[in-house]
């Protein structure tokens, strides 16, 4: 039979059979204890980023250490075996918070990680065992598994449009173990062990079982399946970023104008611009300060644009930016804006003097949505036209005279 004196809110018992329901749960332990060893080690031999590899390995390791003190809790003496394995279940939903934080690259919080785990460690120990207050135990110990299920529920659920997909199931999966384990803390004084302080009943067991082995299984699986999906995220996004100044390439854009011609917009502007005299650039200070100036003219159009426009290097020192929703004063606005940023900032370069330059040429749909190949090639020639006027200078489709500021 269960212990009256175990740790309620997890899986303990003195090291019999449970006849009524021929439940072995030394057995069922030693099981678990298995389980969650060979799912540690699937992880530290899978292909995760080294430096989170032990992160996700330790939910799984604090589980079977969990799991293995409580098969034999009379190691140890009084209830000592039995707080300790409850200790190191409490560390593995912990653990398993931290390698979802590990997941993003954020750093470990090891007071949040460590103390409130101590602290209930220390209540059973002096407090809640002395005086036998098994409802605050199973309570207190119950809120912690909610409080480390609810925390990467959190964490998953604000990130889940960042294209990985398994990120919004999984944090599914967290909420509705936070969801349980909040019940069980409100109702842990009437809930059997080891769900709660009350006498064990065998759906109780059963209903434990089942619910751990389904979370760990889902989490498991949905991990692994994170991780794969970031990494091809991250071949995608390799393969349609310009590696030097990290903008979108030609070969996005052809991508993405399929996709516009498509949806359409109410309106949309394109930017043309480049680097005046950019070879002689490249001649007189080397390919080296060249490639400076593209990643500070890429840099200030990022500064300059506003957060949800496209910005393109189409190849050498020629860019496309492509404004959604934009009538032509604001395109001219948003063009002027960025070439005597890059003016200002293209003065000196890495210590030489440069007085480097851009000329931008705009174009904007009128009457309709034109595609927008249409409407770079139209920017394009309103670029010759600011070259031909003297470049460092803005032209749009709408107005035959350069636009162009007092430098």
């Amino acid at each position: 039979m269960f212990s009256e004196t175990a740790c309620p809110g997890i899986l303990v018992c003195r090291p019999q059979v449970f006849a009524a329901a021929m439940v072995d749960v030394p057995t069922l332990l030693g099981y678990t204890t298995v389980l969650l060893l060979c799912l540690s080690l699937l992880v530290l031999v899978a292909r995760p980023r080294a430096g989170n590899r032990l992160w996700l390995a330790m939910p799984f390791l604090a589980g079977a250490c969990g799991c293995g003190l409580l098969i034999q809790p009379q190691a140890f003496p009084g209830r000592l075996g039995l707080q300790l394995g409850a200790f190191c279940i409490t560390l593995a939903y912990a653990f398993g918070w931290q390698a979802i934080r590990a997941f993003y690259e954020r750093p470990p919080k090891w007071g949040w990680l460590l103390l409130p785990g101590l602290l209930w460690l220390g209540l059973a120990i002096a407090v809640f065992g002395r005086y036998g207050w098994t409802t605050a135990n199973a309570s207190l110990r119950v809120g912690l598994v909610c409080l480390y299920s609810a925390l990467p529920a959190w964490e998953l659920w604000r990130r889940r449009k960042g294209g990985v997909p398994s990120t919004g199931l999984l944090s599914l999966v967290f909420w509705v173990a936070a969801a349980l384990a909040a019940l069980a803390a409100v109702l842990a004084h009437w809930l059997p062990q080891p769900l709660g302080a009350a006498p064990t009943q065998t759906w109780a067991v059963v209903f434990y079982n089942v619910r751990i082995l389904l979370h760990v299984l889902l989490a498991s699986a949905l991990l692994v399946a994170m991780h794969k999906e970031r990494e091809a995220l991250r071949y995608y996004d390799d393969s349609v970023r310009d590696p030097m100044t990290g903008l979108y390439n030609r070969r996005f854009f052809q991508q993405r104008a399929e996709e516009w011609r498509d949806r359409g917009a109410r309106r949309r502007s394109v930017l043309f611009f480049d680097i005046d005299h950019f070879k002689r650039i490249n001649d007189r200070h080397g390919h080296r300060l060249g490639d400076a100036v593209i990643v500070l003219a890429a840099q200030v159009a990022r500064r300059s644009l506003r957060k949800g426009d496209w910005i393109f290097r189409f190849g050498g020192e020629e860019f496309v930016c492509v404004l959604p929703d934009t009538d032509l004063a604001q395109a001219c606005a948003l063009a002027e804006r960025l070439r005597l940023a890059f003016m200002a900032q293209a003065r000196e370069v890495e210590g030489r003097r440069l007085d480097a330059t851009i000329s931008i040429g705009v174009a904007t749909s009128i009457g309709g949505i034109p595609p927008v190949e249409a409407l770079v090639a139209q920017a394009d020639r309103m670029l010759y036209r600011a070259k031909a006027a003297g470049r460092n200078r803005t032209v749009s489709s709408g107005d035959d005279h350069p636009l162009r500021a007092d430098s």
